[in-house]
């Protein structure tokens, strides 16, 4: 299982789902913008990976996320 994988299984069990909608709003998923900012903050602390506030403020869907995510993380 690569990093991504990892991210996504933490992510459902973080949101209690068992698939990802890309689609879904993160409002929808009962995420606000400080929920998506500690999940950010734990991602960088634990892949050593760095998100710049320009690239997570216009974050609204869960797909969103999970491209800035599988962009970020690479090949790690």
């Amino acid at each position: 299982m690569n990093n991504y994988d990892k991210v996504v299984n933490t992510l459902k069990a973080k949101l209690k789902l068992e698939k990802l909608d890309p689609e879904a709003t993160l409002a929808s998923l009962g995420l606000d913008s400080l929920d998506v900012v500690e999940f950010v903050l734990d991602l960088e602390d634990e892949y050593n990976i760095t998100f710049e506030p320009s690239e997570t403020q216009d974050i609204k869907t869960l797909g969103d996320l999970l491209n800035l995510i599988k962009i970020k993380l690479g090949d790690k």
